[in-house]
């Protein structure tokens, strides 16, 4: 697997500060927990995340900017393997 924590936050730190910053206070406002936790503790809820903080649209919008950043830095996923990843736990392999 291609795809890992690591990568999810070198994403979301790459991202134009005002677009991290709403990002940031819409998933702080829904969760109670910033858009950081879910990538490195919980990132098969990043896709359930983004939706409910941001809704769909504003949800499938990042999730094709990390499909194509994640294709510049070497892991090619379609945008359902992506999604896959995005929403379910056991493609992580065991807990932290």
């Amino acid at each position: 697997m291609c795809l890992t924590r690591d990568l999810l936050a070198r994403f979301y730190g790459s991202l134009d500060v005002s677009l991290r910053t709403l990002t940031h206070y819409r998933v702080l406002a829904a969760f109670g927990k910033p858009l950081d936790y879910f990538l490195l503790e919980e990132p098969w809820r990043v896709y359930e995340v983004l939706e409910k903080a941001l809704g769909k649209h504003n949800a499938e919008l990042i999730i094709n900017i990390l499909r194509s950043w994640l294709e510049r830095n070497g892991c090619r996923l379609t945008h359902e393997q992506l999604v896959k990843y995005l929403t379910t736990r056991e493609m992580w392999g065991s807990a932290r």
